[in-house]
Formats: C-alpha cells, sequence, structure tokens
C-alpha cells in the first residue's frame, strides 16, 4: 500500500534565538511513512520536535515558519515546497497545540463555517455539518459563543470540530486533549474512532497522555531530540516501558478514583480563602443561560494544596479568577488573606495571590527571560538583592539559565510555562493559584515543576491548582474541589493519593528583604 504521508530525510532549524546565536535544531533526518487509514501516535519529552513534525505534515513548514528544512515531506503525492498550506488544508485537519491561536472568528459558528465556505459546500449543508460537528465534540447548544469567552477546554473542542467539519483525508493532531478533562480526552478517541471506523481517515496525533493511544493507535512513533528511537505497535509501552520513562513518556494507565472527607462543617480559625455564596454572570450571557458560578461556598485552610477539578466549562477558571480579582461577584463575596477582593484592584492583590495563567503567553511580555522573573517581585518592591538571588535560583530550578538573556515569547512552549510559573513563584505570594500548569508537559518537566510548588506549599504557601491530570492531584494535593455546572459536587480532604492530606504549615512568612 502506497504511503499517504511521507517523510525523506526532514530536518528543520528554528532561527536562532539570539543575534549572531546558532540555529535551534528541531528535527533531524526523519523518514516516516504512513498508510491510509491508519492512526499513528507520536510521543516523547517536551521539546523532542512533536509539534515541529505535526506542523511539516500540516504544511506550516516550510511555508510560514522562520528557519531552514532539509529532507522533503509528501502529502497525498504532493511536495509540501511546492504546494501552499491553504491547498494543502484540502487533505489535511491540523489542530495547533494552543487553540486559542487558530480561533479567530466571531462565534463558534463562524469557525465551523468558514473552511466549508472556502471549500464551496452548499450552503444548505453547512448549517447542518455544523450541528453535526458540535455535537460530536459535545458542544452542542455554543453556536452563538464567542470562541475567546469558552473555558481552555472547551475552545480544544471548537478547534477539533474545525478541523473535522470539512471531513479531511489526514488529521494532525498537537496535544488536541491537552486541555480536557478525562472523560473530554475519552471523548476525543471515540470520536475518532468512529469516524476511522465508517471511513477511511488517517490520524496523526502528538500527545502526552497515553492511555488511548495504546489502544487506538495503530504505531508509536518515539522522539527524542529530533530523532526517531523508535517506530513501533503500540506494545512498545510494554516492551520499552524504561526507555520511555526515561524521556518523561506516561505510562497508560487509568486515572485514580479520588476521594475526600467531609470538611463542609470545618471552619479554620485564620482561613487563606472563604468564599460565601459566590454567584458570577458574564456580561452579555444569553438570556436564561446559567451562571458560570451558582452560590459557591467554602473555606480553604491555610498551607492546603487544593485541587481543582471538574469538566470543562464547569467554573474552575472562573473561580480561580475570583481569587486575585480579575473577576468580581455577582453576588455574594470573596476573602484572600483575609481581604475581600471586592474592595481591592488586581495590582494591590499580587501581593496576596500569584497567578500562573493557563496560557503562559497571557503573562509572558518582557524581553528577557530574567525580566520576566525577576518583574513581579521587583513590583513588590522586593529588595534588589534578594530578587537577583530568587531569580538566579528559580532559573536554575528549571533550567532556564541558558535562556536569561532570551525573549521568552521566542521559546518553546514548555519552557514558557516554565518561565510564567517561576515569574509567579518569585513573588513569594501566601497564596499561588496555578491553572492547567502541566498541560502538554511531559512527565519529567511536570514533575521538575510541581516540585517545585511542593517545596513552596511545604514553606506554607496555600495553593489551588486547576488540573485535569488526576495523578498528579492524588500525588500532589491535600485537599479537593470539584466542580459541577457551576456548583461545588465535591469539597474536602483527599483520602486517596501518595502524600499526606494534612495541610502544610503556615509558617514561613519572613520578610525575605521586603
Amino acid at each position: 500500500m502506497s504511503a499517504l504521508i511521507e517523510t525523506r530525510g526532514l530536518g528543520w532549524a528554528y532561527a536562532p534565538l539570539t543575534d549572531g546565536g546558532s540555529p535551534v535544531v528541531a528535527l533531524s533526518d526523519v523518514d516516516l511513512a504512513v498508510e491510509p487509514g491508519r492512526f499513528v501516535g507520536v510521543v516523547g519529552p517536551t521539546g523532542a520536535g512533536k509539534s515541529t513534525l505535526c506542523m511539516a505534515l500540516a504544511g506550516v513548514i516550510p511555508e510560514l515558519a522562520d528557519g531552514d528544512m532539509a529532507g522533503e515531506v509528501l502529502v497525498a503525492g504532493r511536495s509540501t515546497h511546492d504546494v501552499s498550506v491553504a491547498d494543502l488544508s484540502a487533505h489535511v485537519g491540523y489542530v495547533q497545540q494552543d487553540p486559542e491561536s487558530q480561533l479567530f472568528c466571531a462565534s463558534v459558528e463562524d469557525e465551523l463555517a468558514f473552511p466549508l465556505e472556502q471549500r464551496g459546500v452548499d450552503p444548505r449543508l453547512i448549517d447542518r455539518r455544523i450541528d453535526e460537528t458540535l455535537a460530536l465534540v459535545g458542544m452542542e447548544g455554543m453556536r452563538s459563543r464567542v470562541p475567546t469567552s469558552l473555558s481552555g477546554g472547551q475552545m480544544q473542542r471548537v478547534a477539533i470540530a474545525a478541523a473535522l467539519v470539512a471531513e479531511p483525508d489526514i488529521l494532525v493532531l498537537d496535544e488536541p486533549t491537552a486541555a480536557l478533562d478525562p472523560d473530554g480526552r475519552r471523548e476525543v478517541f471515540a470520536v475518532l474512532d468512529r469516524l476511522r471506523a465508517a471511513r477511511r481517515l488517517t490520524v496523526v496525533m502528538a500527545e502526552q497522555h497515553t492511555r488511548y493511544l495504546a489502544s487506538s493507535c495503530d504505531r508509536i512513533v518515539v522522539l527524542d531530540g529530533g530523532r526517531v528511537l523508535r517506530d513501533a505497535d503500540p506494545a512498545v509501552f510494554v516492551r520499552e516501558a524504561p526507555l520511555l520513562a526515561r524521556l518523561g513518556v506516561a505510562a497508560p494507565e487509568p486515572d485514580p478514583v479520588l476521594r475526600v472527607s467531609d470538611t463542609a462543617d470545618e471552619t479554620p480559625a485564620d482561613p487563606a480563602i472563604r468564599i460565601e455564596g459566590l454567584t458570577h454572570r458574564y456580561a452579555g450571557a444569553a438570556p436564561g443561560e446559567p451562571a458560570a458560578l451558582d452560590d459557591v461556598s467554602l473555606t480553604v485552610p491555610r498551607g492546603a494544596f487544593v485541587g481543582l477539578v471538574g469538566r470543562n466549562g464547569s467554573g474552575k477558571t472562573t473561580l480561580a479568577r475570583h481569587l486575585n480579582g480579575l473577576l468580581r461577584p455577582t453576588a455574594g463575596r470573596v476573602v484572600v488573606d483575609g481581604i475581600d477582593t471586592a474592595d481591592r484592584p488586581v495590582n494591590a492583590l499580587a501581593a496576596h495571590v500569584g497567578y500562573a495563567f493557563q496560557n503562559p503567553d497571557h503573562q509572558i511580555f518582557c524581553a528577557s527571560t530574567r525580566d520576566e522573573i525577576a518583574f513581579g517581585a521587583r513590583s513588590l518592591g522586593r529588595s534588589e538583592a534578594w530578587v537577583d538571588a530568587t531569580t538566579e535560583r528559580l532559573m536554575e530550578t528549571f533550567g532556564l539559565t541558558r535562556f536569561a538573556d532570551v525573549s521568552p515569547a521566542t521559546l518553546g512552549y514548555g519552557d514558557r510555562r516554565l518561565v510564567a510559573l517561576a515569574s509567579v513563584l518569585a513573588m513569594d505570594a501566601p497564596i499561588l493559584v496555578l491553572d492547567e500548569p502541566t498541560a502538554g508537559l511531559d512527565q519529567r518537566l511536570a514533575a521538575r515543576l510541581l516540585d517545585a510548588v511542593d517545596a513552596a506549599n511545604a514553606e506554607g504557601t496555600t495553593v489551588v491548582m486547576i488540573s485535569h491530570d488526576m495523578h498528579a492531584v492524588a500525588a500532589h494535593c491535600t485537599h479537593l474541589l470539584r466542580l459541577d455546572a457551576g456548583r461545588v459536587a465535591q469539597w474536602g480532604e483527599l483520602r486517596s493519593g501518595s502524600r499526606d492530606a494534612s495541610p502544610r504549615p503556615a509558617d514561613r512568612r519572613e520578610t525575605h528583604g521586603r
């Protein structure tokens, strides 16, 4: 059977990060052949070249990226050197690692209509195709929503729907489930399985969550350092388990069951966070649309490490953004570190609540990595000696020293996430809020990040971590808060997990030269 996708000696080097620097090699001598109807999973550590390979298969490389390409990529018999991305998109649906970067229309409906209109689909069929595709990804009733008003996971579903709606021959998916809850991940693979059973759809998927790759894929390609280490059947997860563990590739294991004790009646004398009857409705919400948060009440003890979980769109990020004043309650109140957030601007709350966004690009803006990490702490009036020492320590902890004078905006996705977290940790606030900090990271990099958070928590920092990684929640969190449709579905101390469920002592509030 002839290959539908073929790479011959594929290499790619990005332009240097600094003037006079060396090109950044992302792929080297990659040879792959993918037959029609196959499902190929691509795994490897963060920075292995997975996203670059996906971009090459979609034609983004070499047409739209800054760098030098070696070798050749053939898609449906045509070289990507000779065909535009627009023409190639007639055959290839592509979902980027960051869905927000590819959503540009005013509504979900327009996002899905756009590729159909570009292909001249009969307008009488477009409405039906949009409804069918939104139903496939569990986004019924969302046609009129502005994509950027959705949660990260919902945006991910829209991006997948936009790739599916034109019924391409090939789907190239770069971490398509990174922002999805466990049920959402299962549903995406179920959709792909149904589509492949109905027609000869070819899928190439780069993915950190390997549970469903093992059962859905025909082949697994292992990348490291831009090279193919293994090209094998899914049993490679068993045969090569030690190798994959060293690379930080997760084993295809089911999620742990998280259980809590009921702490609803416990009232700490000096809580880190107190939420009373919190309700939030977004401006412009359709009449009759449920509140994003509906009468949420709970008290978080100091030194707790809270795992905030729930389905995409359940209100997790909405709740988190009330903790530092980015959102204000429609009703109820939120008190953090003894301060009512309704009475203080965001900049005044920054000394009390550090917030790391789900998308690191929402908070990165400085000209160098060193300045980015130091900015928040310096703005809070920390002494220059303390800021310098803390910045150097965090760059060393996260392996960012080599990027000290490099613009963080030019770094890879994983490194940008580390810079964003380091900048928040450097502020040394008593409360730390993390929105999906490990999404898209390999296990080694995620462990390094969470070890740093554990160290802060052990010194008394109260942590609230939004996460769809139930293994990380079980291993690191002391408390679990599960939201469902804007309401508290579960709250209490974690009784399942590998670490003690007692809050950390809240005794570390030192001056640190402030």
